[in-house]
């Protein structure tokens, strides 16, 4: 039959989704539905009914078959509870299944109600009229209890507009209804109540909603319920905590009605609203906390309208600026302008925050009583919901303050407030940028790890405030043994740790190290009391150990280690070979120290050439040391050892006197008239009784003082100049020579060479080695010659090993030399005999070149072939050369006049050849053989002058004969003159 009030709605008939996999269960079902006058959509599975039930506009009802293939009725029904839009949708299961048990399930799982098949039509019927009611009633219900609260909230709005935030509050917060049935004592709450904690349903009754609140929420809630039971309609709960279905806790507002009551006055119903109001609480508690932060703050806030006008501030403001609140309400910030900052400033600050919203920077301000103050502003734009400023927001900090306490901090942080030294961050950056400098210039880093030993004890018996108090003494005790630019710092309790940086040897290292143990153990005194600690001592060296700072401390960390389990106060280097070497040096130390004693030292004997006659004009005495135990051991390992432990002075003294009367032996045997030449180390030189042990050992041997000279480095005076002078002057008014040695390697200045009696100058064998071929080397040391020259002084070069560098030299004037090329260093015996040799440099006795030789240089041999053999009825001396280290060594040797170059070479091209030609030999005409290829590089050459000509190759002979002629008669007409006379004899 058709329902009259569903007719009356015209096209608002209820829609009821039939939903089985047989057709004619289906039609059947549809037509018995129909006949109620309602719309029937119908689907034969289970994807499809939930495609349906989305459609708008949903059904009221649906009819579910549970056994269907695919997807069966529970899970249709799943899915339509666990979507919003299908959740609230009655559902009836239609099925051949007759268990109750399984009928129980479906309602569990949801189900309104459960027909079985055969479905009988009126029972169908019935119960679809009656879902299709229930559903009507609530959707009425929904509706008049949203129109009730929108009323409600309409006119509290109206009446009392002070609630107006709770209100809007309130409006878009969680809201769910609850009912209570006395009589059945059951509890039905609505789906969003539900949702708002967490939960499928609601608890189905009193006692389970009560096993919800917060313990300390109960008696609240009792309370509240006893009133409506006994006489009062309303029921409100300010607030409660439900325990969410996560575990957490959600404050709702309770408010219910006894809607229906018995014939005695007993409740039987109880109709409510739950609002979850836990963003109020939290708003509120927010409010509080931003309250006490905006009176507590130590910054100064202040809050303006949109015209800038002050509306609020905190004390802070107050107290920085001295102006009270009512002073500045209404007022704009402008009243703080210091006058310091233009108007260009404010134009970009405002600019800043009309674009960005937000600025920050530094700005002067001035206070009420006129004092300026700087301070660090941030000002933020509070914009409203169309994105205009409402606000300003202005929070600023006295920066005074702030300046001081961060350079506490920065101090703090990179040092040790004890001792004032580095502490273990900063100690590792320097020792990273000491690292950074050391592989930049290729020198070594050494670490030093120093560790008091047993300083627990020191604090456990004499106190922590001794312990200081010797920590602040090592601290002062270990920064006097490090150079500038070194760093010292604390990295733990009593631990220090060094940075050296440029070590120039090991021995550096044990210098230091050893240094450092001496100045610990000086005793320390402490209130009348002598306290005596040692020391151990771990040592790394970068790069071998390591090339970053943690590898070089891990390092260092287990060399202290060894340190202290080789019986402390002692020190260790991290690799074996490095101990090995601290052990050697030790054991030098030792054995040296006995050298004299034992006869272990001897003086050998170089010769010293005269360049001009080849003849021997002198000889220097050399050191040597020949130990059982070591062997025989270089001058430059034990020399330093000498120096540092101060043996350099009685062995110094005892190779003067050697020297001196070996050399009367010779001359009193005739051989020749000898000039010997010792060395003066820096420590000898600062001797205050210098002077006398010379005229001694003069008077002792009865040698000449002429036939003495003595050799002075420069560093033996650089540090006090006038002092120096007087004690060379003092050598010179005893009549012996005096030279300066190793010329060249360090601050060598005609401002003081000219103010010291010096006879001679030593070229050091540095810039020797390669003078033949670098220009630089070859040019210091001829700017040498000259300026000896000028200053009336003699020229010895050291270190000459090569015939090609000896007649370099000569050809510069340089007046003798002393190496190899003649001979090493003789013990006397052998020395003797070169004596009564009467051996001669041969260089001098080679004939003079002509005056027309041609040096042609060419990697390939019979490129050398054809251009001598094409050149050979020109009368020209022709020298070849298959590289341009050969033709360096032709250049020294002899006068070259025209010089001929291919430009491909391997080791060097041509043009990178002439470079240093024109530098070395300017005076020569040079001329290159290329490619067409090369023309480039070439045109570059002749444009710097290093090249006179360029002859491409293939070459036409005619044109190659008269090029030739014509650049040996440049070489004439530009330099007439034969070279100069060489040196005389000294």
């Amino acid at each position: 039959m058709r329902h009259p009030e569903w007719e009356a709605q015209g096209g608002s008939k209820p829609i009821v989704l039939a939903v089985d996999d047989i057709p004619d269960n289906l039609s059947a079902i549809s037509e018995m539905v129909r006949a109620l006058g309602v719309d029937v959509r119908a689907a034969t599975n289970g994807p499809t009914a939930l495609r349906y039930a989305r459609l708008e506009p949903r059904p009221d009802l649906i009819l579910l078959d549970v056994m269907m293939p695919g997807m069966d009725g529970h899970a249709v029904l799943a899915e339509l509870r666990a979507q919003p839009e299908t959740c609230d949708i009655p559902v009836i299961f239609v099925t051949a299944l007759t268990d109750p048990e399984e009928e129980e399930a479906g309602l569990h799982e949801g189900a309104v109600d459960y027909i079985t098949k055969p479905i009988k039509p009126a029972v169908l019927r019935a119960r679809v009229e009656g879902h299709l009611e229930l559903k009507r009633a609530r959707d009425l219900l929904a509706g008049q209890k949203l129109w009730l609260e929108q009323e409600v909230s309409r006119r509290v709005a109206e009446n009392n507009q002070l609630n107006a935030h709770l209100q809007v509050a309130l409006s878009t917060s969680g809201f769910g209804t609850w009912e209570h049935d006395h009589q059945t004592g059951s509890m039905r709450w609505s789906d969003s109540l539900a949702h708002i904690l967490g939960r499928e349903s609601g608890p189905p009754s009193l006692g389970e909603f009560q096993s919800l609140i917060h313990p300390e929420d109960r008696g609240t809630a009792d309370k509240g319920m006893a009133e409506a039971l006994t006489g009062g309609d309303e029921i409100y709960l300010d607030e409660i905590r439900l325990q969410h279905q996560a575990g957490h806790w959600v404050t709702l507002e309770v408010r219910g009605r006894v809607i229906r009551r018995d014939a005695e006055g007993k409740p039987q119903l109880i109709l409510g609203t739950m609002a979850d109001i836990s963003r109020r609480k939290a708003a509120e508690a927010e409010q509080r906390l931003t309250s006490a932060v905006f009176a507590g703050i130590n910054d100064g806030i202040c809050v303006t309208d949109a015209k800038g006008n002050i509306l609020l501030i905190n004390a802070a403001f107050t107290k920085v600026t001295g102006y009270r609140p009512e002073e500045v309400f209404n007022q704009n910030p402008r009243l703080l302008q210091s006058g310091v900052h233009g108007p260009a400033f404010y134009r970009e600050m405002w600019d800043c925050i009309n674009q960005h919203g937000n600025w920050q920077g530094e700005i002067t301000n001035r206070r009420k009583d006129g004092e300026l103050i700087t301070e660090w502003l941030s000002i933020s734009a509070v914009q409203d919901a169309h994105g205009q400023p409402m606000h300003y927001v202005g929070i600023f900090s006295d920066l005074s303050e702030r300046q001081s306490a961060a350079e506490r901090i920065q101090y703090l942080s990179s040092y040790d407030p004890l001792t004032n030294l580095p502490n273990r961050n900063l100690f590792a950056d320097r020792l990273g940028q000491s690292l950074i400098s050391a592989h930049r210039f290729k020198r070594e880093t050494a670490v030093i790890l120093l560790d008091l030993d047993r300083f627990r004890l020191i604090n456990d018996t004499l106190g922590p405030p001794v312990g200081d108090e010797i920590l602040v003494e090592v601290a002062r005790r270990l920064g006097l043994q490090v150079r500038d630019g070194d760093t010292v710092g604390r990295r733990s309790g009593n631990e220090f740790g060094f940075v050296m940086g440029s070590l120039g040897h090991e021995r550096d290292a044990i210098a230091l190290a050893q240094r450092m143990l001496d100045a610990i153990a000086v005793p320390f005194e402490l209130n009348g009391q002598s306290v005596v600690i040692t020391a151990s001592i771990g040592i790394s060296v970068a790069p071998r150990n390591g090339v970053d700072a943690d590898a070089l401390l891990k390092s260092a960390d287990a060399a202290l280690l060894r340190a202290k389990k080789g019986g402390r106060n002692t020190f260790r280097f991290y690799s074996p070979e490095m101990d090995a070497d601290a052990a050697r040096r030790l054991g030098l130390e030792a054995a040296l120290r006995e050298a004299l004693a034992r006869q272990e030292l001897s003086v050998h004997y170089q010769p010293q050439i005269s360049l001009e006659s080849g003849n021997m004009i002198g000889m220097e005495a050399l050191l040597r040391w020949n130990n059982p135990q070591f062997g025989a051991i270089s001058p430059l390992e034990f020399i330093p050892i000498a120096e540092e432990t101060g043996l350099i002075l009685p062995i110094g003294e005892w190779v003067l006197r050697t020297a001196c009367q070996q050399t009367r032996q010779w001359l009193d045997l005739g051989l020749v008239n000898l000039r010997v030449a010792v060395n003066l180390s820096t420590r000898q030189f600062r001797q205050t009784n210098l002077v006398g042990v010379v005229r001694q050992v003069l008077a002792e041997s009865r040698l000449p003082a002429g036939a003495l000279e003595l050799e002075i480095t420069e560093s033996a005076f650089i540090d006090d100049i006038e002092e120096a002078i007087v004690q060379c002057q003092a050598l010179k008014a005893l009549g012996t020579k005096l030279s300066l040695d190793d010329f060249g390697t360090g601050y060598s200045s005609l401002a003081y060479i000219s103010r010291f009696p010096f006879d001679k100058i030593k070229i050091d064998q540095g810039f020797v080695r390669d003078i033949i071929e670098n220009p630089v080397n070859a040019a210091i040391a001829t700017a040498a010659i000259v300026m000896a020259r000028s200053l009336n002084l003699s020229v010895l070069a050291e270190g000459v090993e090569t015939e090609a560098q000896a007649d370099f030299l000569r050809g510069r004037r340089c007046d003798a030399m002393q190496g190899f090329l003649f001979s090493r260093p003789l013990p006397p015996a052998e020395f003797e005999q070169l004596l009564a040799s009467n051996k001669r440099l041969p260089l001098v006795d080679k004939p003079r070149d002509s005056g027309q030789t041609l040096l042609v240089v060419d990697d390939e041999p019979h490129i050398l072939t054809s251009i001598s053999r094409l050149l050979r009825r020109e009368g020209f001396q022709i020298l070849t050369a298959q590289s341009p280290a050969e033709a360096f060594e032709h250049l020294a040797k002899h006068s070259v006049q025209v010089v001929l170059s291919d430009q491909r070479m391997p080791d060097m091209s041509g043009t990178e050849f002439f470079a240093r030609v024109r530098q070395l030999y300017p005076d020569t005409i040079r001329i290159v053989l290329t490619g067409y290829t090369d023309l480039d590089s070439v045109t570059g050459a002749i444009n710097r002058g290093a090249i006179y000509k360029f002859l491409t190759k293939p070459w036409d002979d005619d044109q190659l004969r008269e090029q030739i002629r014509e650049a040996f008669r440049l070489a004439k007409d530009t330099h007439p003159h034969s070279p100069p006379p060489p040196a005389n004899d000294q």
